[in-house]
């Protein structure tokens, strides 16, 4: 019963709080006292330990980091290939910082003849590519490296669990490319896997305000989607009534917020309301 209340306050808590001030994971630690949820200790070391980790292991032609909102993981990004097509990314999940949520190596492969989507040679960055494989694959599965990198070179799906950590081998074929992706997750990957929805809860609950206080559509059962879409300057949450209008509602960091409307099926999106919440 006492972990039924403590449970209830902390939701009702993050429905109140500032985006900034959601972050689940920290709050339900700072409630309950527990220290059993994820810790760096299950695979990955701490964030910015393991990206200091990958990085020392790489040579890195550009290094980006960046979080698009306060809604979002924390993304940081080891560019590499003369073209730029090869990133090793490390991820940070929000509401847990500190934590690393997962690693993936990701390389656009562009095609050949005249199918390649890119203006560069075909397969361009394949060595870099490999290269950066097999060297973060001797970081954590050394024993599971050649596999893994048959899977990734022949284009074929695979997954490999080796101690706490767990590797998908992904392909996706798109027009004149193949995107190629290798993600490594360790024992906290479940417990962090939603963490951008969690923290995104507050932001849809303001929407669901503003929309649903809107004069013109206040009689109205507005629902939606929680998760946000994502841009660099702000989220985006799809809202809709029961009649068929259907909305975006933008968020800003600064506060500014705007909402459009769309009443029917293929009509084009108009601004009805915007201000700042702040």
């Amino acid at each position: 019963m006492k972990r039924l209340l403590l449970l209830a306050l902390l939701i009702m808590t993050v429905a109140q709080v500032s985006p900034a001030q959601a972050q689940l994971g920290s709050l339900w630690r700072a409630i309950t006292g527990e220290e059993a949820g994820p810790k760096p200790d299950k695979g990955f070391q701490a964030f910015r330990d393991e990206a200091r980790r990958i990085e020392d292991a790489l040579t890195c032609g550009r290094v980006v980091e960046q979080a698009t909102d306060t809604y979002s993981d924390l993304r940081r990004h080891c560019i590499l290939g003369d073209n730029r097509t090869v990133r090793v990314t490390i991820v940070e999940p929000v509401g847990y910082e500190g934590l690393t949520k997962r690693v993936r190596l990701t390389w656009t492969d562009n095609g050949s003849g005249q199918q390649r989507a890119l203006s560069a040679p075909p397969h361009v960055d394949r060595s870099a590519a490999i290269a950066a494989l097999d060297t973060v694959l001797d970081l954590y599965v050394p024993t599971r490296s050649a596999e893994l990198n048959t899977l990734f070179t022949e284009g074929r799906d695979g997954n490999v669990t080796e101690g706490p950590f767990r590797i998908q081998v992904a392909h996706q074929a798109r027009a004149g490319l193949d995107l190629r992706v290798v993600e490594i997750r360790d024992a906290n990957y479940d417990a962090l896997a939603n963490s951008e929805v969690e923290s995104a809860r507050p932001g849809y609950e303001r929407c669901l305000f503003i929309v649903s206080n809107i004069d013109v559509l206040k009689k109205l059962k507005i629902s939606g989607e929680p998760k946000p879409q994502r841009s660099d300057l702000h989220v985006t949450y799809f809202l809709h009534a029961e009649r068929g209008d259907k909305f975006l509602c933008e968020l800003h960091d600064s506060g500014y917020y705007r909402v459009r409307i769309s009443q029917a099926q293929g009509e084009e999106f108009k601004t009805l309301a915007h201000g700042n919440i702040r």
